[in-house]
């Protein structure tokens, strides 16, 4: 993905310069609060983005140009390419049951029909955890807890032998047990697959278990990108920094809870210079000159800060 932006019909910027690779077997976290572009930046890699807004620049998967070629990602997407969205029972056609929605798309990407995808659907549900497959077959969304619905979406994604898993926040709706489990299995799959995946997430925790890379975005750019471990022991930005100040600690006395002030700019309200200047403890004047901060490189780091935190070794 190189420079990828979305705007409106009449062309207000809601993503901006988003660049970054992801090789297989490697998972690269796209991490901000909500309204920062993170779901946008899936979704115009995907070609689906809601009707009204265009994107631009370049997707490129296995060396083949996709954001200004449907025809060329059309089939690719739930086989090449699946996604698992982030609220699963809505996901999933609630007057389908498991066994036609998998039997769909093993039909589509695998060929597979009639007892071949049965037996083919029921073993995509045993890899994923789910017990008694061959009887979930025959249930509908609704008969399904939040965590079994995640699981058959995950086992739908991966009907089509994906090599890219895009996953927009797979754990926000499910409760701590079952998040956990989930974490685990996509972890499993990444080894087993060596797929490649991208991980939308407001959730530290999670990136700090899954995402080998992390991008950080803040009002529709990414403003730092670093290696998981690297940036969650020292941030340069001071965006990223609050976001990790703001996590719960079980010792509060020892590292106490710091909320980060105010919100995150409406596209057509966002600041001149740096977007984050308002809430950054570490502003001057020549923040909200004109123009974007130019962006900074040190080793495998970048960030996009004209004072940003000292890179801790």
């Amino acid at each position: 993905m190189a420079g990828l932006s979305v705007r409106t019909a009449t062309g207000l910027p809601l993503v901006e310069e988003v660049s970054f690779a992801l090789p297989r077997g490697r998972t690269l976290a796209l991490v901000g609060e909500s309204g920062c572009g993170k779901s946008l930046t899936l979704l115009a890699a995907l070609g689906l983005l809601p009707r009204g807004l265009a994107a631009g620049g370049s997707v490129r998967f296995e060396g083949a140009e996709t954001l200004h070629a449907p025809a060329t990602l059309a089939p690719l997407r739930g086989g090449r390419i699946a996604v698992i969205f982030q609220d699963p029972v809505a996901s999933l056609n609630p007057v389908l049951t498991v066994g036609t929605t998998l039997g769909r798309v093993l039909a589509r990407h695998r060929g597979l029909r009639g007892r071949a995808a049965r037996e083919a659907a029921a073993a995509l549900l045993a890899r994923v955890g789910i017990a008694a497959p061959e009887r979930r077959l025959a249930d509908y969304p609704h008969q399904l807890s939040g965590g079994t619905a995640q699981q058959v979406a995950i086992a739908a994604a991966l009907a089509g032998r994906p090599a890219l898993l895009l996953a927009d926040e797979p754990t926000t709706a499910l409760d701590v047990t079952t998040q956990a489990a989930i974490l685990a299995l996509l972890e499993r799959l990444r080894a087993e697959e060596g797929l490649a995946l991208l991980l939308v997430t407001h959730d530290l925790g999670v990136v700090a278990r899954l995402a080998d890379e992390v991008a950080v975005m803040y009002a529709g750019r990414v403003v730092e990108h670093a290696p998981a471990a690297a940036l969650l022991r020292g941030p340069a930005h001071p965006y990223a920094a609050g976001l990790l100040r703001a996590v719960p600690s079980l010792d509060p006395v020892a590292a106490p809870l710091v909320p980060l002030p105010g919100t995150v700019p409406p596209p057509a309200t966002r600041p001149p210079g740096c977007a984050f200047a308002p809430r950054c403890d570490r502003a001057e004047p020549c923040c909200t000159a004109p123009g974007a901060p130019p962006w900074r490189l040190e080793g495998d780091r970048g960030v996009a800060c004209l004072h940003p935190h000292r890179i801790a070794a």
